[in-house]
């Protein structure tokens, strides 16, 4: 409006000039007139002069009433951002968990709030990481500002959100267009969300305990297209060893940031590659909680929290996610103070009534493992050919009929609300395919079989692309209403396992020498431990600590700190061959004369092959330990040589963790390479029954060699998980 106003007046006074220009002009013509309008030439100088010196003025003036009017807004607008400072602290908005949760305020050890966003953009006030109502204040009055750049209302919308809601103060604050936040929210306008659960692989430290994301499912349901959601230790590309990894991973040495990526990379990733089952759990967020979320994780684009394996880590940052989700569920304020397991989480979701419906996904390995379960000896025998290459694919269409009703009891269908114990693939069996449907579905199951066999291959390097093209050919030629999967994919979902903390309440006899024990794991699993929502053969536990009282002697020992521990018994199969290993870190008391017992660091590694199958397991290994102690010679022991065992799981009918047992032999044999002198030659025995979910009894037996004496001892045991 000023400009308008000058330009008008400017406008105004050049009219009356070219009218007493024309008239001057005439003078000069006609010397007559010049003589008598001298001072008419006078005049238009003059009226020149105050032409332009009134355009200043005008300009100046209006220029002067432009910024007093936006002092004045500004100043409108700072006293509205006061009534609204002073009316948070009247309702302690500062104090809320809503808040409190978007700046991932958590009390420490000392009693006090402190963020654990550790990057300084995340905060406004100068202390913002400590102080809750500080924050709010400056991102109050930033809301209000009206900087130019980087305005607060573009930075934290999911903080203005939320403050606006509780104060309303969204007609006083000035209009500002965040153009690339619009795109943003527009990104994650979907229909619902799931969260997955990849369970644990012992090959990498951060996924030893299983790992848990996020997905956006697209309105149109192609998923493979949505975006996901996780957390995870920035390495910046650090190719760091596995003791290293897992030493700055327990201690915070990497930062932790959320990435985003297409779902099928991540599917590819943990589905194929790392050959984990994925569980999917739908969450029954709304769309106003769905776009709270996309606002949050805006705000979260870049910054960095300290990443700790044990407790800070992708479950434990996702649930602050779905506490700013839905307000009120608090899921991760004052929960898991020590460490956040990713199964854990899932109950705590679970708890939380977030849990709409539950989806299994089997991973490569599971899905030829239960395939080859339902298909009839010969007709498997058959697929493994083929995709060997030994016979052609034609073979398949030459197979006489018989067995093909075999094992088809497992073609039956179940829905889940049956059976809450165990969940099913949506690539379950059409109910027009009935048990003994024939040889046509024989054939095309063993081509499918086949198939996925060939897809296992091909992740390991190998080319398949012609025989997996001839297949196909080869299932055009079958009926239309025969290519739908007939296969039905089920497996114990992990939070039904039994809980991570133990208890162990143990009696026994070491050397004619009875105890008492008190045992305290703090996570996870090991082989004797009920299997049920576990992969058999797989064990990890944690600061395993157990305390003994000899009776007679009246004497408490340490008898073992387990502070790491883990074993991957991962059986070799036609289409793969995994390696077992097993490692462990821990301080224990051993013999060095019959009388004579001292406490020793001993650090355990073995690596070899398992063969068998889900009830039954039988291993080999070679194996090195070493051991220190003062007391021994050289001050320590280094020791080569084999272990082996057998590992038998009975699970009830049903997967009831209720009368199943679990039992296990094993032997080990340790040549001494240098340090304490003699061999040491080990035997335990080792059976436990499930009493139900969390409560079991067990009975151990151990006898160990040495060079010059043995010593033996047995227990029993009751087991409390928690």
């Amino acid at each position: 409006m000023p400009v308008i106003k000058v330009a008008w007046t400017i406008a105004n006074d050049l009219t009356k000039l070219v009218i007493l220009q024309n008239y001057c002009r005439q003078v000069n013509k006609n010397p007559s007139m010049k003589k008598h309008n001298m001072g008419k030439q006078l005049i238009y100088l003059i009226f020149l002069v105050k032409l332009l010196m009134g355009a200043m003025i005008q300009a100046a003036t209006d220029e002067g009433q432009a910024v007093s009017a936006e002092k004045v807004a500004s100043s409108r607008a700072i006293t509205d951002v006061e009534i609204f400072v002073e009316r948070a602290k009247q309702l302690k908005l500062a104090q809320r968990p809503g808040w409190l949760n978007l700046l991932h305020y958590k009390v420490t050890r000392t009693g006090e709030l402190e963020s654990q966003a550790d990057d300084k953009r995340f905060y406004l006030a100068e202390n913002g990481a400590a102080d809750p109502q500080a924050e709010l204040e400056a991102d109050l009055r930033g809301f209000f500002s009206r900087q130019p750049a980087g305005h607060p209302q573009c930075l934290f919308p999911a903080r203005l959100h939320w403050l606006n809601r509780q104060l309303n103060f969204g007609a006083q604050m000035p209009p500002i267009d965040c153009k690339k936040l619009n795109w943003w929210k527009k990104k994650f306008e979907v229909k619902q969300l799931t969260l997955l659960f990849p369970t644990m692989y012992l090959d990498n430290p951060a996924s030893m305990f299983g790992h848990t994301f996020i997905r956006f499912d697209r309105d149109d349901g192609n998923l493979l297209l949505s975006q996901t959601l996780s957390y995870a230790a920035a390495t910046g590309g650090n190719t760091d060893s596995f003791l290293v990894y897992s030493w700055k991973g327990i201690m915070g040495g990497y930062p932790g940031r959320f990435f985003i990526n297409a779902y099928f990379e991540t599917l590819q990733e943990y589905s194929d590659i790392e050959q984990r089952d994925i569980w999917e759990y739908t969450l029954n967020l709304n769309q106003r909680e769905i776009a709270q979320l996309a606002r949050h994780l805006w705000e979260l684009r870049g910054i960095h929290f300290d990443y700790y394996f044990f407790r800070e880590n992708c479950a434990y940052r996702l649930l602050s996610l779905l506490d700013v989700a839905r307000e009120g569920i608090n899921t991760s304020m004052n929960a898991h103070p020590l460490y956040a397991i990713p199964v854990d989480t899932v109950r705590d979701i679970q708890r939380a009534g977030l849990i709409a419906a539950r989806h299994y996904r089997p991973s490569a390995n599971s899905k030829i493992v239960q395939m080859s379960e339902q298909i009839d000896k010969q007709g498997r025998q058959l697929a493994f050919s083929v995709a060997d290459k030994k016979i052609s694919v034609e073979a398949i269409f030459q197979l006489p009929e018989g067995a093909s009703a075999k094992n088809t009891q497992t073609e039956k269908s179940h829905p889940i609300e049956s059976h809450p114990s165990k969940s099913h693939s949506h690539f379950s069996t059409p109910p027009h395919f009935s048990t003994g449907q024939g040889q046509t579905n024989r054939q095309l199951k063993i081509l499918q079989l086949a198939d996925e066999i060939l897809n296992q291959k091909k992740i390991q390097g190998s080319e398949t692309d012609d025989l997996q093209l001839a297949l196909l050919s080869a299932r055009s030629k079958l009926p239309a209403a025969t290519q739908q999967q007939l296969f039905e994919f089920e497996s114990v979902p992990p939070e039904s396992a039994h809980q991570s903390a133990r208890w162990q309440l143990s009696v026994g006899e070491r050397a004619q020498q009875q105890f008492y024990a008190l045992g305290l794991r703090p996570a996870f699993h090991d082989t004797l431990d009920t299997s049920q929502g576990f992969n058999n053969g797989a064990s990890i536990s944690l600061f395993d600590m157990r305390l003994r009282w000899y009776k007679e002697q009246e004497k408490l020992e340490l008898e073992q700190l387990n502070l790491f521990s883990m074993r991957s018994l991962a059986p070799v199969a036609p289409w793969t061959t995994p390696l077992s290993r097993r490692i462990s870190f821990k301080v224990k008391r051993r013999e060095i004369t019959p009388e004579q017992r001292i406490s020793e660091f001993e650090a355990q590694f073995a690596t070899g092959y398992t063969v068998g199958n889900k009830s039954l397991l039988g291993y080999a290994m070679l194996s090195a330990q070493f051991d220190y102690a003062t007391a021994l010679e050289n001050n320590h022991g280094l020791y080569l040589g084999a272990d082996a065992g057998v590992l038998w799981v009975h699970t009830a009918h049903g997967f009831s963790s209720a009368l199943s047992w679990q039992a296990e032999i094993a032997y080990q044999n340790l040549q001494q390479l240098s340090g304490e002198p003699g061999d040491i030659q080990k035997l335990n025995i080792g059976v436990q029954f499930n009493l139900m979910r969390d409560h079991a009894i067990r009975f151990e037996y151990e006898r160990t060699d040495y060079e010059l004496f043995d010593v033996m001892q047995g227990k029993f045991s009751y087991l409390v998980y928690f």
